[in-house]
C-alpha cells in the first residue's frame, strides 16, 4: 500500500490530540522527500519541518515496544507529579514498513486524564492506568490508518474506474470522428464508378440518403457493398439512364445479409453447444479423479458429490445426452480417459447400452 500521496500523518496527529485531550503532539514520519518532523501546536495547528536529523531517522528503526512513557526526572515515580510526560507511539509506517513515532507531550502531569470520584478528591493516574491508556492509543492509531489505506485504496479504484470510462468514452468518440459529409463523398465516388461501369447515372433518395447516417464512422464497407448490389440489379432490370436506388433497396441486401449472418450464427450456437458437451464430460472426468483418489467409490451419489450436484441431475443428463457421450468420445479416446471405463452411467452411454434402453 503507498500512501506517499496522502498525508495520513495529520489524520494520526489530529486523533491523538482529541483522545487525550493536548495540544503537543509531536511526528517523526516518510514523506515524498523523505524522513520529516511535524508538530501540533497550542493552537491545533500543524507545522511542517522538513527532513530531519540522522538521529531522528535512527529512531524510527522498529523496537518491540510499540508504547512508552518518558518523564523529566525520577522515571521510578508511581503517580510522575508535577513532571511533563510523553507519550511515545510507534506504528509501522505502511509506505516503508519503519516506525512513524508521535510523541506526545502532557503537562504537568496527566492532568487532562485525571480520574474523578464522586465527592471525593482528584486521583492521579497510576503506571497501569497510563499502560491501558498508551494501548487504547496504540489500537485506535492502527485502527485509523487501517480505516485510511482502506479508503485510498477504494479511492484509487474509483479513480481507476473513472479513468476507464473515460477511454472508453474517448475511444467511442473517435470511432465517430469520420463526419457525415466524409461518409457521403464516398458513396458519391462509389455511384460514379458505378455509372461508369454501367453507363448510367445513380442516384440516392432522399430516403436512402438518411440511411447512410448509419454508417458514420471507419467501417462503411458493408454500405459501400448495399449500394454496388442494388445498383447491379436495377441496371439489369431497368433501361432508364437514370437509376435512383431507394432505401428499400439497400435494406433487401442488408435483410439478406442478415441471413447469411444468421447461418454463421447457428454454426457458432452448435460449437458452443459442442463446447458444453465436452466441458461437463471433463467435469465428469476430474469429479472422477478425484473421488477415487480420496478412497471413494466411482459411484453416481460420489461423483455428484465431487461435481456439487445430484445424482438425478447426472442421470438425467445421461438420458439427453447419451448419444452426444457415445460420439464425443468415440472420436477423441483421450476424453474421459479413466471413468469412461469405470464410472456406469458413462461406460454405458459408450457402450450404447443407454441409448438403446432409451430407444425401447
Amino acid at each position: 500500500m503507498n500512501l506517499k500521496g496522502i498525508d495520513y500523518s495529520n489524520d494520526i496527529i489530529c486523533l491523538i490530540a482529541r483522545m487525550l485531550s493536548v495540544h503537543t503532539v509531536t511526528c517523526i514520519r516518510r514523506t515524498n522527500d523523505g524522513i520529516a518532523k511535524s508538530f501540533l501546536d497550542e493552537n491545533m495547528q500543524i507545522h511542517h519541518d522538513g527532513i530531519v536529523s540522522t538521529a531522528d531517522v535512527e529512531k524510527r528503526i522498529p523496537v518491540s515496544s510499540r508504547t512508552s512513557w518518558e518523564t523529566t526526572n525520577n522515571r521510578n515515580s508511581l503517580l510522575f507529579d508535577d513532571q511533563n510526560l510523553t507519550l511515545c507511539i510507534r506504528l509501522t509506517s505502511p509506505i516503508d514498513n519503519l516506525d512513524d513515532i508521535y510523541l506526545v507531550t502532557i503537562r504537568p502531569t496527566l492532568q487532562s486524564l485525571t480520574l474523578k470520584v464522586t465527592d471525593s478528591n482528584d486521583i492521579n493516574v497510576s503506571i497501569r492506568d497510563k499502560e491501558i491508556i498508551a494501548a487504547m492509543c496504540y489500537s485506535a492509531c492502527t485502527s485509523a490508518i487501517e480505516m485510511i489505506k482502506s479508503n485510498n485504496t477504494k479511492t484509487q479504484l474509483l479513480k481507476e474506474e473513472i479513468r476507464h470510462k473515460d477511454r472508453t468514452i474517448s475511444e467511442l468518440k473517435r470511432e465517430r470522428e469520420i463526419p457525415i459529409e466524409k461518409t457521403r463523398k464516398h458513396v458519391k465516388n462509389k455511384l460514379v464508378q458505378l455509372g461508369q461501369l454501367y453507363n448510367k447515372d445513380f442516384i440516392l433518395s432522399k430516403d436512402a440518403e438518411l440511411i447512410l447516417n448509419d454508417f458514420v464512422g471507419d467501417n462503411i464497407t458493408p454500405l459501400l457493398k448495399a449500394i454496388e448490389r442494388a445498383a447491379s440489379l436495377k441496371a439489369e432490370i431497368y433501361d432508364n439512364f437514370q437509376i435512383i436506388i431507394d432505401d428499400t433497396d439497400i435494406r433487401i441486401v442488408q435483410e439478406s445479409e442478415t441471413a447469411e449472418s444468421n447461418k454463421v450464427t447457428d454454426m457458432g450456437s452448435r460449437e458452443k453447444r459442442h463446447a458444453r458437451l465436452i466441458s461437463y464430460l471433463e467435469k465428469i472426468e476430474d469429479a472422477y479423479n478425484r473421488t477415487v483418489n480420496d478412497g471413494y467409490k466411482p459411484t453416481a451419489i460420489n461423483i455428484a458429490n465431487a461435481m456439487n450436484v445430484t445424482s438425478a441431475s447426472i442421470t438425467m443428463w445421461f438420458n439427453k445426452h447419451s448419444e452426444d457421450a457415445k460420439r464425443l468420445c468415440d472420436a477423441n479416446i483421450n476424453l474421459c480417459k479413466n471413468s469412461r471405463q469405470y464410472f456406469d452411467p458413462l461406460r454405458e452411454a459408450i457402450a450404447g447400452k443407454r441409448n438403446k434402453v432409451k430407444t425401447a
